[in-house]
């Protein structure tokens, strides 16, 4: 199962809030997270043309284990990510 929890594509540099849905995704399956930071919004914003000229980067990070608060889970996975995206750019 592939989230992107700010429910949309956005700009690496943007910092949209993640949806409370993700929360509630980990909360119910019970499963460990394993958060992937991707640039990809410099090549296919949501708005504007495609860039074929960049570079797209992936990051495997850390996985988060099952069992948190979702609050905890989501404001963990916010800062995982964001400050993968801070590196990457």
């Amino acid at each position: 199962l592939i989230i992107f929890p700010q429910a949309t594509r956005v700009l690496p540099t943007e910092r949209t809030p993640f949806k409370k849905g993700v929360g509630r995704i980990y909360e119910e399956l019970k499963i460990k997270c394993q958060p992937i930071a991707i640039n990809s919004g410099y090549v296919w914003p949501k708005k504007g043309k495609k860039n074929p000229n960049r570079e797209i980067i992936v990051s495997i990070l850390e996985p988060i284990n099952s069992g948190l608060a979702k609050d905890i889970f989501v404001e963990t996975l916010e800062k995982k990510i964001y400050s993968e995206l801070d590196l990457m750019n």
